[in-house]
């Protein structure tokens, strides 16, 4: 089972904003398929939620898309900043990415 997610990507490469600190344009959507979507943080990674942020999806990809640190995605009508790691799965060798979803509401 798997599900599309929603990748925009900042033209600038510096998180969405341009040279003057002014809101940049983004690029997308551009679809991606995850292969799981989970509610909120796992629980090895509950404490990665910043000041004001709440983990709301964790997205595992596998393979690894084309998708960086600074780029949003939109998981089940939610456009959230990401947090990239990589992922090992605890039953295989096989390796990929998971991204922590995060909500700028506290």
């Amino acid at each position: 089972m798997s599900e599309t997610v929603q990748r925009y990507r900042p033209t600038t490469g510096r998180g969405g904003v341009d040279d003057l600190d002014d809101p940049a344009p983004w690029t997308g959507p551009a679809p991606l398929r995850a292969r799981a979507v989970e509610p909120g943080p796992p629980r090895d990674r509950a404490i990665r939620g910043r000041n004001g942020e709440t983990i709301a999806w964790t997205v595992y990809f596998l393979p690894a898309p084309d998708l960086t640190g600074e780029d949003e995605l939109v998981v089940r009508g939610d456009r959230c900043r990401v947090q990239i790691l990589d992922w090992r799965s605890p039953y295989t060798t096989r390796t990929g990415l998971v991204a922590l979803c995060t909500l700028g509401r506290g």
